[in-house]
């Protein structure tokens, strides 16, 4: 079954379906968002450090 990763979908499922934690996708547009929400986190981060040694190679790089 192939579903977001809202909580509340996955408990249904999983009350409702025989084995449902081995039928259970997440879908890829759900997925990509956390996954751009993690890297642009650890970008931001990164930015940070290298600008306080005065490092502008991050500056801008956002939406590369």
């Amino acid at each position: 079954m192939a579903m977001d990763m809202w909580e509340p979908y996955i408990q249904a499922t999983r009350a409702q379906v025989p084995e449902a934690a081995e039928k259970i996708v997440f879908d890829r547009f759900h997925v990509m968002g956390h996954i751009g929400k993690a890297v642009d986190t650890v970008r931001k981060q990164e930015h940070r450090g290298l600008m306080e040694s005065g490092d502008e190679t991050l500056k801008g790089s956002k939406y590369m």
